[in-house]
């Protein structure tokens, strides 16, 4: 087994195809291809399904892909381990949603304490909008910022993952695809109450929905415990959904165009902050392709990313 066969899978894994991974590779198609089945050989077993529209891994193929982008975390650990003369270390504090700690960081923390060992992750995943993440940066309580776009002026700001609004419906209501919004018509609606939402709301009703809110709760998992109650209906981010309740339902919006429905983070700090060594090793494993590829949200197909 070479870790080339592993970088070479990994690639496959996250462009969906043997073509997209040969173009981020920079090398041929067929060398891809007989790497792979040496190390399918190798396994006893088959790692990808392939098909004329790209390559899924399958069960077995999961299985291994987490262990290879662990291994490749090694892989990074140790080429980085040749410079430890310029150890970073500290600690870096990021204001966040809680659907974003729950979902991406642990990953992140995992990641950069293979990279950096000296290095420490504070984490606060209790805002609920990103006024209140903007404020924690404002206030010197956050380094790195993780907030829905836009974010005002004076920042620094990368655009980051992205997922989709959804409506979030009891499971024991039947409704005909596509979802129209007099269908919802007798369930109450229960408003997700924070900017991010307020702005899809108000496409929704540009596009036909009348309803009026019959209560309004900050919290997205209160919101999604009251529809699994049947106690109504939600426009509710995906990511904060998932996994979704046995008793709740998830269906697209119904919009003409599903990118209106999509909520777009960035990472946001002060100039000053996003320059210094400390918060640098922070964004590059944030923003590390096999880290955002590797988490269960991305590979659901609920994370879209840059």
């Amino acid at each position: 087994m070479k870790l080339s066969q592993l970088h070479m899978l990994v690639a496959v894994a996250d462009h969906g195809s043997f073509s997209a991974a040969a173009a981020q590779l920079d090398c041929t198609q067929s060398r891809i291809s007989h790497a792979i089945a040496e190390l399918e050989r190798e396994l006893g077993t088959r790692l990808l399904a392939r098909a004329r529209d790209g390559s899924l891994p399958t069960e077995a193929g999961l299985r291994v892909l987490d262990k290879a982008r662990a291994m490749l975390r090694l892989e990074d650990a140790l080429r980085a381990s040749v410079h430890e003369e310029d150890v970073i270390e500290g600690r870096v504090r990021i204001a966040c949603f809680r659907s974003i700690g729950t979902h991406l960081l642990p990953y992140a923390v995992e990641a950069l304490a293979a990279r950096h060992p000296q290095l420490v992750l504070d984490i606060d995943d209790g805002c609920n909008d990103r006024l209140e993440v903007v404020a924690a940066l404002r206030a010197g309580r956050a380094d790195v910022g993780i907030a829905q776009l836009p974010v005002e002026d004076g920042f620094e700001v990368h655009p980051y993952v992205a997922d989709d609004y959804v409506l979030v419906v009891p499971a024991a209501r039947a409704f005909t695809q596509p979802v129209t919004w007099d269908q919802l018509e007798g369930l109450p609606f229960i408003r997700l109450g924070c900017s991010g939402a307020d702005a899809i709301l108000a496409r929704c009703r540009a596009a036909g929905l009348l309803a009026a809110a019959e209560r309004t709760l900050g919290n997205d998992t209160s919101i999604a415990a009251m529809v699994a109650r049947g106690m109504g209906w939600s426009i509710l981010p995906r990511l904060a959904t998932y996994p979704e309740p046995d008793d709740v339902r998830v269906l697209p919006l119904p919009l003409i165009l599903q990118t209106l429905a999509r909520r777009q983070f960035a990472l946001a700090g002060s100039r000053e902050a996003m320059r210094s060594a400390r918060v640098k090793a922070v964004l590059d494993v944030l923003r590390d392709r096999r880290l955002l590829a590797a988490t269960r949200a991305y590979q659901a197909g609920i994370l879209h990313c840059p």
